[in-house]
């Protein structure tokens, strides 16, 4: 997939030379025009990019304005200024976060040129792959426990985000205007992605505080179920204080928990749906291998004790949610809320049973 590079300039003569100086670099980037701070802003969210280069002058929202932007939604985002204003009468320019250049009016173009490939440069550092699978990818970077920052566009469409991790965990991601895990849902939605990678990541909050893995389960979950992983109900599957995230992703034997087919618990899903509503508090669903043996063992102390096989299980944690294991070849996991009816769920779970 080609990058894409945004030139933000109120000047057409400008824009006009700058598009067909750079037609002969199509292979490498694409230029997307922008006529002021606004229009950028617009085009930032439809699409993404590697790069922008803006003037400081332009009506509507200048320059500075749109960097203010850039630096509180885009902060990975290089800046590049071009403008008419003297660089000394805007001092200390260079040190704002995310400008690496700040050039004169008029431009030496070739030099622009050299800017732009170097930054594109850089940003594949680490190296560059060709349609991979994102979520494939992003396991094996929590195996392998990397460090590093990771650039990921979606092949099948203008989307594109940006990840973060130290030593195999996922601290902040990022996809249009979606951020932490909210944006690493919305990567794990894509199917192929063309992947930039640096061996490195700056410091940064861990704002996650998830295992990729349990992001995973419940964006395959909604990506069969053809949820939309933009809203914040998906985020609201992997709770603030990680505890579906270690039902998700571990079992009590401390082993991760498989993914297999998912498409035999969409009538659960819609039975549920129809018996309780669309509002009732039913969340992710998903096959879980690793339960297996947790089934077994609850087995064996539901034979000793006289109480039979088990049937279902409910896990309440700290915060009130419920977490319901369903027994089965794999056993299954059922993820609810707070307001979620408990008792009622356990009939329908039980029924024929």
């Amino acid at each position: 997939m080609i990058r894409k590079i945004l030139v933000v300039d109120d000047d057409q003569v400008l824009q006009l030379t700058l598009k067909r100086k750079m037609i002969e670099f199509d292979e490498q980037f694409q230029v997307v025009q922008a006529v002021d701070g606004f229009d950028a802003l617009q085009k930032l969210e439809d699409s993404a990019f590697s790069l922008v280069i803006t003037d400081l002058l332009m009506p509507r929202m200048d320059g500075m304005n749109l960097i203010s932007h850039i630096q509180k939604k885009y902060p990975d985002l290089p800046v590049i200024i071009i403008s008419g204003v003297k660089r000394k009468d805007v001092p200390n320019i260079e040190q704002v976060d995310g400008i690496i250049a700040y050039m004169e009016k008029p431009i030496a173009v070739n030099k622009l040129l050299e800017l732009i490939l170097s930054t594109l440069e850089e940003e594949t550092r680490g190296g560059l792959m060709h349609n991979i699978s994102p979520t494939m990818f992003m396991q094996l970077m929590e195996m392998e426990e990397k460090t590093c920052t990771i650039r990921m566009l979606d092949n099948g469409s203008d989307e594109g985000g940006i990840l973060y991790l130290k030593d195999g965990q996922l601290l902040d991601a990022r996809v249009g205007s979606l951020k932490g895990t909210e944006a690493a849902l919305r990567v794990f939605f894509w199917n192929e992605v063309t992947v930039f990678f640096r061996h490195e990541c700056a410091p940064r909050e861990n704002v996650v505080n998830r295992k990729i893995q349990s992001i995973i389960m419940v964006a395959l979950t909604a990506k069969d179920e053809e949820d939309d992983l933009a809203s914040p109900a998906m985020a609201e599957n992997l709770s603030p204080s990680g505890e579906i995230e270690e039902q998700n992703a571990v079992n009590s034997a401390g082993q991760t928990i498989g993914v297999t087919e998912r498409s035999s618990l969409k009538g659960l899903r819609l039975l549920l749906r129809e018996e309780f509503g669309e509002q009732s508090g039913i969340g992710a669903i998903y096959h879980a291998e690793g339960m297996s043996s947790v089934v077994n063992r609850l087995d064996e102390l539901g034979t000793r004790l006289g109480f039979g096989e088990l049937k279902v299980g409910c896990i309440e944690k700290r915060t009130g949610a419920h977490t319901f294991l369903i027994p089965g070849t794999p056993p299954s996991l059922l993820e609810t809320e707070l307001h979620c009816p408990v008792e009622n769920i356990f009939k329908v779970l039980t029924k024929g049973s």
